[in-house]
Formats: structure tokens, sequence, C-alpha cells
């Protein structure tokens, strides 16, 4: 084999690599690892209702930080996934891993006539593989997993937009929606990456001037196809989600001042142990960013790509929102586009991944992603099939648990509905059920003595049943009784 053939397979063949690894890291040993818990069960929730009602939903999931919701576009996105899985508990991060294989493989195919950009989008993959908040927030999926696809189709895509301005002076229509598209799709999964959003239009502002407007059109047309369904629910109610955010309260926030923040990129995006490693990390690369500019002039790409991370830093950091782990996504994938470009343009760069993978590939941090569920799906499932086949009685259920503060279920919810319970809504009619499942995780239940919200909705009731799944889980069934 030439050399120079060589070189044009390798980088398809350390795709395959990557490849390989990503489908590893998210899938060993997940039947006994995936806690089946709270937002995924939201998720399966409105996926079932949608197939039994045969009313797509107008709403995506709500946020924690304002009053609003995001695009019900996540849920058409997973909804074939569902289907086709029958309804299994790791429908949603097939969906997931299926979406970041087609548009690792698609960007690679697109990008084949630009060999720097497609070396940068197989490093940025490399380096997705291995962060632990991806493989965290990969084997356990929300709408906020999906955004850096359309990020890093944004990020290539304006590139090649400029290139082209450069050429042409003026916006190449294609390259122009296809961005707009991108960034607004990214928005409408999660507005934790609407430091990033606000980034782009600096930067267009400064790149493309007066020719700034039509792009900014373009990318609100698209905001607005892209919440198509939110609109729809706003007209149909009077603008009820707008009318909340303006009047009610914004959610606290105590986690928002600057340390609080350092602190949470620091152990999020970067995964260091605390401000000192991140001080030093930032050093490095201001270091080899100026070793580089003193050789040679930096590249556009290596620019936009520097530019892109500090305004979203400096964004972020001065955003009065805390930082949570499932926000950092926009933040990361800017991280990404630097350090892959960096390597490109210098060998130095090379000293920053080693300073980053000895904490992400720590045997621990690996063996964590690993381990034994607080339950298993199997158990999971084997507890509702078994007690919904000896019940066929309408009720409702709650869970009593040491795990997490919650009582609604939402996991237990649809675990009970797919296994065939005639399971009604507690919050919405009281009146049709005369039983109440409280599901008990390894906590204490004692009847009239524990108190939650849901047994207040239920009312006063009598226990009748103790069904054992196993010697931490079983299930209490309460039957309402007429007050005295």
């Amino acid at each position: 084999m030439t050399k120079l053939k060589f070189k044009k397979i390798l980088p398809y063949f350390l795709a395959v690599l990557l490849l390989i690894l990503f489908i590893f890291l998210r899938f060993y040993k997940i039947s006994s690892s995936l806690l089946f818990f709270n937002d995924i069960g939201r998720d399966f929730l409105v996926l079932w209702n949608w197939q039994h009602s045969n009313k797509p939903p107008l709403l995506g999931p709500q946020t924690s930080a304002i009053p609003f919701n995001q695009s019900a576009i996540y849920f058409y996105l997973l909804y074939p996934f569902y289907l086709i899985s029958n309804g299994s508990p790791y429908a949603t991060l097939i969906a997931l891993a299926i979406f970041y294989i087609v548009a690792f493989i698609l960007g690679l195919y697109l990008l084949r006539k630009q060999p720097r950009w497609q070396n940068s989008l197989l490093i940025v993959f490399f380096l997705i593989c291995l962060h632990p908040q991806y493989i965290i927030q990969n084997r356990f999926v929300w709408n906020p997993s999906f955004v850096t696809p359309f990020l890093l189709f944004a990020f290539y895509a304006f590139l090649a937009l400029r290139n082209k301005y450069l050429k042409e002076k003026s916006l190449d229509k294609v390259l122009s929606w296809g961005f707009a598209m991108a960034l607004a799709l990214a928005l409408s999964f999660s507005y934790s990456v609407f430091p990033v959003f606000l980034a782009f239009a600096l930067m267009a502002v400064f790149v493309f001037k007066k020719d700034f407007w039509p792009l900014a059109f373009k990318t609100i047309a698209s905001l607005a196809l892209a919440n198509l369904p939110t609109i729809v629910f706003e007209l149909r109610h009077n603008f009820l989600l707008t009318n909340m955010m303006l009047t009610r309260e914004a959610m606290p926030q105590p986690a928002s001042y600057l340390m609080a923040k350092l602190e949470a990129i620091t152990s999020f995006v970067f995964h260091l142990p605390n401000v000192f490693y991140l001080a030093i990390f930032l050093i490095l690369l201001t270091t080899i960013v100026y070793l580089i500019n003193k050789k040679k002039k930096l590249s556009f790409d290596l620019l936009l790509a520097l530019a892109l991370f500090f305004l979203t830093l400096i964004i972020t950091l001065l955003m009065p929102v805390a930082i949570q782990a499932h926000y950092i996504f926009g933040l990361t994938t800017c991280l990404f586009l630097l350090l892959a470009f960096l390597l490109i343009n210098n060998r130095w760069a090379l000293l920053i991944l080693p300073f980053l993978l000895v904490f992400w590939l720590k045997p621990a941090q690996l063996a964590s992603y690993f381990a034994p569920a607080y339950r298993s799906v199997d158990d999971s499932l084997a507890c509702a099939r078994n007690f919904c086949n000896s019940h066929q009685e309408a009720l409702f259920v709650a869970v009593q648990s040491d795990f997490h503060p919650y009582h609604n279920a939402m996991e237990w919810q649809y675990l009970f509905l797919h296994s065939a319970c005639d399971l009604k809504d507690l919050v919405t009619n009281t009146a049709d059920a005369d039983y109440l499942a409280v599901v008990v995780e390894k906590s204490q239940y004692e009847h009239n003595k524990t108190a939650f919200n849901e047994l207040t909705i239920f009312g006063p009731s009598e226990e009748i049943e103790t069904f054992s799944c196993q010697d931490d889980l079983e299930i209490r069934l309460l039957k309402k009784i007429d007050p005295l």
C-alpha cells in the first residue's frame, strides 16, 4: 500500500476504532448499570401517551431554570425508536447512540474535501467518546444529551459559510440555512446552549457585518419552525407559558455566584479536581496559543474556535444561572473544538490531552460507568410485571425511596403501564381508582406515619397487602377508605 493511499484511508480506519470505543462505553453492562429513573420515566410516559392517544405532544421537557418548556421535537426524534423497540427501556439510549453515529459519519462525508476539518472532527469525536459527562449522560439520556452534533454542524457550516463569503461577497443560501437550522435545533433541545448561541451571534456580526441581518432572519425563522408545536400550544392556551415566564418568580439559583460557577465548570466541563488545576490548564492553553501565534499567524478556524470558547465561557459566567451537570454540553463542545484545532496547528498542544485524560481515564472513574445501578432495569421490569399480572384493579402509583426525594414515580408509572396495569393519573382525578401502590425502594414505609404529597392527595386509606419483589424492593397496596 502506498503512503498516499494509507493517508487517505487512515481517517476512516480511525473512525471505525472510535465508533467501537463509543459504542462500548455507552452500552457495556448497560442492563445492570442503567437506573431507569425520574426524567427517563417522564420521557417514556410522554411517548406512551402519544402511542395510545395518537396525539403528538405539543410541549417538550420542562426546564429547571425558567418556567418554559423545550421544543417537542425532542419527543419526535425519540418516538420512532420507541415504536420500533416496542417501548423498550433502552429505546432512548439506542436513539441517542444512532443519532451520534449517523451525525459523525455524515460529518466525515461532508468534510471529505477539507482534510483539516475532517481531522478536527475525529479529534472532537475522540473527546466525546471519553469525556466523563458525555458517557454518563449518554448512558442516562435526556434532552441536553442531543445538542452537541447540532453545535458541531453549526460550527463547520459557519467556517464554510465564511470561506464562501470571502469569495462571493454574499451568503451561500444552503450553508446559511444549514447553520441557522443547526443552531436553532441545538437551542430548541436545550436552552442551556444559549451562551453558545449568543457567542455565534456576536461572531456573525463581526464576520458578516451588514449581511448579519439576513442570517439573523434565517435563524429566527428556523427557531420558529423548530418550536412550531410550542407556538401552536401557546395560541391554543392564550400564551400560558409566556405569561408564566413573565409573571412567575424565577427559580432560585443559589449557586450562581462566580466561584460556584468556576467550581462547577471545573468539575463538569473539564473534570478536574479543583479550580487550581483549571488555572494550570488555562495557563497551558494560553501559552500554546501564544507559541502558535508567534510561529505563524493563527488560522481562522483556530481563531473561531478560540473566540467561540472564550465568549461562551464569559457569557456563561455572567449569566445569573447556576451551572448543573446537564447544562455543560454547549461549553464542552466549544472546548473540544478548541482542543482539536490546537492539535492540528501545533504538536505542542498534545501536552494538553494527557493533562485532561489522566483524570478522565482514572480506573475508578471508568469503573463507575459500569457499576450496578441502585436497581437494575430487569429487576424493575420483573417487579412491575409480576405485580400487574396479579392485580387487575384500577390503581395509582407512588414511590418511597432512600435514593431520591421524589414520590410521583414517573419511572414506575411507565413500568406499570408497560406491564399492562390499569394505571390512572393521581394528579388529574383522584376518583379514577380506589387503590394506591406505594413502591418502597430500600426504604421504610409505615402506614399513617410516612407522609408525602401523593398520600395526602389519595386520602385516608388502609394497607391491605405487601407485595415483595426482592429483599429491598416491595409494593405496599393501599385501599381508599371513606373518611369519618
